[in-house]
């Protein structure tokens, strides 16, 4: 299937080149996509423990009440996280990750990679984090003595369709986190990995591969770099350098798309399954956006957090009898 993508943004030189390229194939670069999407994927990167409302931030009561606003509206939507996301504020930090993690099993995401500060508490905890995950984590490139630490890849269905989503971590975080929670670990070349994971993927016949990486732009090993190497990657969904990409930005025929950071946004991207190419729209979600809906922080997750906050407050005055 040839892909092609849809965006509003970028460079000057990316959006002259789309108007040349539109009079050559209109209907494969600015296709009708006013129909139904055949799948939504929404996602978050550099949350840093940001899970309560706050002003200006979606928290995970509001994220799952889009999450659930959009399964049920749309059906197919997969819910994704670029990493720097257990880490952060008190809440996370106190409770080293297990609040977010719980407040994100309760909002809905399917599928996480790990970013340089999700090892801040040791990677043997993040370890104990994910048995406590109801979504996958993934890593193609973390290595602990000749084997993978994570699984590299997940393949979700989604309706009629196979989605195959891989991880990235970024190297990064040999400099970015304690030597010691990292020790031991190898975090190898994310081009070699990710031409294993596309080459598998496409084994498999998915009909969308998705990298999911807290890599970033401009930094030691910007993601642009990899799809320069590497074909086949239909989506990159971003992380690391808070960027906020609206619309998404197009390198080497990916779409890449990344929602800031904290909360700020829910990134949002429409697919459309067409015989004449993959299209794709990326845009956000504010927090006013969803207000104008109507769409209030879910109750649930508002409940939670207030019961965390109570067992932090316990555990420092001495007086916690849970485990």
């Amino acid at each position: 299937m040839k892909r092609t993508k849809e965006r509003t943004g970028g460079t000057t030189c990316l959006r002259l080149l789309m108007i040349a390229l539109a009079l050559i194939a209109p209907s494969l670069l600015f296709a009708d996509t006013s129909d139904t999407p055949d799948l939504i994927i929404l996602h978050t990167n550099d949350i840093h423990g940001r899970i309560e409302v706050a002003e200006g931030l979606l928290g995970m009561p509001t994220i799952k009440t889009l999450v659930e606003d959009y399964r049920a509206r749309y059906g197919n939507v997969l819910v994704l996280d670029a990493g720097d996301t257990l880490h952060g504020r008190p809440i996370a930090n106190q409770l080293q990750g297990r609040s977010v993690v719980e407040t994100m099993n309760a909002a809905g995401y399917d599928v996480m990679v790990p970013g340089n500060h999700d090892f801040n508490f040791g990677y043997p905890h993040l370890l104990e984090l994910e048995n406590l995950m109801e979504f996958d984590l993934v890593a193609a490139n973390v290595y602990k003595e000749n084997e993978r630490l994570f699984r590299p890849w997940v393949i979700r269905r989604v309706g009629d369709y196979r989605v195959g989503i891989f991880g990235l971590a970024t190297p990064d975080t040999y400099q970015t986190t304690h030597p010691r929670n990292i020790e031991g670990l190898v975090f190898d070349d994310m081009v070699d990995a990710a031409h294993t994971a596309v080459a598998e993927l496409r084994e498999e016949e998915v009909d969308l591969v998705v990298a999911l990486g807290h890599v970033g732009f401009g930094r030691n090993y910007p993601s642009t770099d990899i799809v320069k190497e590497v074909s086949g990657i239909d989506l990159f969904v971003d992380g690391h350098s808070h960027d906020l990409l609206l619309h998404g930005e197009v390198h080497h025929d990916t779409l890449f798309v990344q929602a800031n950071e904290y909360s700020k946004y829910l990134g949002k991207v429409e697919i459309r399954f067409r015989e004449e190419g993959l299209q794709m729209k990326a845009s956000v979600i504010t927090p006013s956006d969803a207000a104008a809906r109507g769409l209030e922080p879910d109750s649930e997750i508002q409940e939670m957090i207030v019961a965390l906050r109570d067992e932090i407050r316990q555990r420092m005055l001495g007086t916690w009898e849970g485990d």
